[in-house]
């Protein structure tokens, strides 16, 4: 299951987005909404929803949610897209990241 998040998720929400790892929670960032998309086996399956839903690619950074640490990580294949100018999986842009931590742990963190 995918959801995008603009709020805290709901205990209920957090045990389906957590069907496919159960210690891993995928994200996607929207940085110019400030929405997350969050759950699912890959990243691109959030983007696309993402994408679906009216966001735009560029606008797009993949990391995750270790559960049992509450790490969050700044990882993800689809972060690599060499047509937009970004050749690296990890997210470099340390706003980026602040912005995905700080989105991850005020919507995550039950």
């Amino acid at each position: 299951m995918i959801l995008i998040l603009d709020r805290k998720i709901t205990p209920e929400e957090f045990e389906k987005v957590r069907e496919v790892y159960s210690d891993y929670i995928k994200t996607v960032i929207d940085v110019e909404n400030n929405t997350l998309a969050v759950g699912g086996e890959y990243h691109i399956d959030c983007e696309d929803v993402l994408i679906k839903s009216g966001s735009k690619q560029e606008n797009l950074y993949g990391g995750g949610y270790r559960v049992s640490t509450k790490e969050v990580e700044f990882m993800a294949m689809s972060n690599y897209k060499p047509a937009l100018g970004k050749y690296t999986y990890e997210i470099m842009d340390s706003m980026v990241r602040q912005k995905l931590s700080d989105l991850t742990k005020e919507f995550l963190e039950l």
